[in-house]
């Protein structure tokens, strides 16, 4: 919010000293030439000011990195709770900070937590409504569950996965019309792709999907109990956190 006002201001600070200063030297001055002038200085100022914003929320993203790979939930969860205070320079940000807090909650089991932060998380990128549908999914809540998921793929429409992880929990709640219906619409998107090709046979018979074949891009979701979160819509010290509620969190080994 700050770098609009500021942006704003010295928009029309600089539109207006310009307008003045023509008018003064050469007795006319176009209205024209003075918005122009004034909105290439507002974007300027915008530009700068949303980077160092950016500067600032580097080493914060590296300490949450950090946080998670020792086995710190909490601590990485805190860290980005205070970097909301950064959302006053960069009115965009506090969205994309909802994503990941509210996919580390989900992965600590807080499914309270996770919804909250995924109602108001940025639908960019697809992960944050798919998780929020996988919440819903966990409470047998039908009618919120479908709405998220179709959020998702609004956005995430050339991802397979996220077709069979809509009908995977179709199939759960015994809808499995509906299962096949949407594997067929990711079959339109992506004509070839031959997971989904398969997936849409067995729910066609009214059998569980295969979903191994997704690897981390399936098993970050959970929903096949506890493996390890791998995905890109977290910094990479998140990367092969494993989740065992109720203990202290520990980085899970590499074999």
């Amino acid at each position: 919010m700050f770098t609009i006002l500021i942006a704003l201001l010295a928009g029309v600070v600089v539109g207006g000293g310009s307008h003045l200063l023509v008018a003064a030297l050469w007795k006319q001055a176009h209205l024209w030439e003075t918005i122009l002038i004034g909105s290439l200085a507002a974007v300027a100022v915008g530009v700068v000011l949303l980077r160092r914003a950016g500067a600032r929320l580097e080493p914060i993203m590296k300490a949450v990195e950090k946080h998670i790979a020792g086995g710190r939930r909490e601590m990485a969860l805190q860290t980005l709770r205070d970097s909301m205070d950064l959302g006053k320079w960069n009115p965009l940000l506090p969205a994309q900070l909802h994503v990941q807090i509210g996919i580390l909650e989900y992965v600590g089991g807080s499914l309270d937590e996770a919804e909250v932060e995924l109602t108001k998380a940025s639908r960019y990128p697809w992960l944050s409504k798919a998780y929020l549908g996988c919440v819903h999914f966990k409470r047998r809540n039908e009618k919120e569950m479908t709405k998220a998921f179709e959020k998702a793929l609004s956005v995430g429409d050339k991802e397979g996965v996220a077709y069979t992880l809509y009908a995977h929990c179709l199939l759960a709640q015994g809808k499995k019309d509906d299962a096949v219906k949407v594997l067929e619409r990711g079959l339109k998107k992506l004509p070839g792709d031959h997971r989904l090709e398969a997936n849409l046979e067995l729910a066609k018979e009214g059998k569980k999907l295969k979903t191994a074949p997704y690897g981390d891009e399936w098993s970050r979701f959970l929903l096949d109990g506890p493996p390890q979160m791998t995905h890109p819509g977290l910094p990479k010290g998140m990367r092969g956190f494993a989740v065992k509620p109720g203990f202290r969190q520990r980085p899970a080994r590499r074999k």
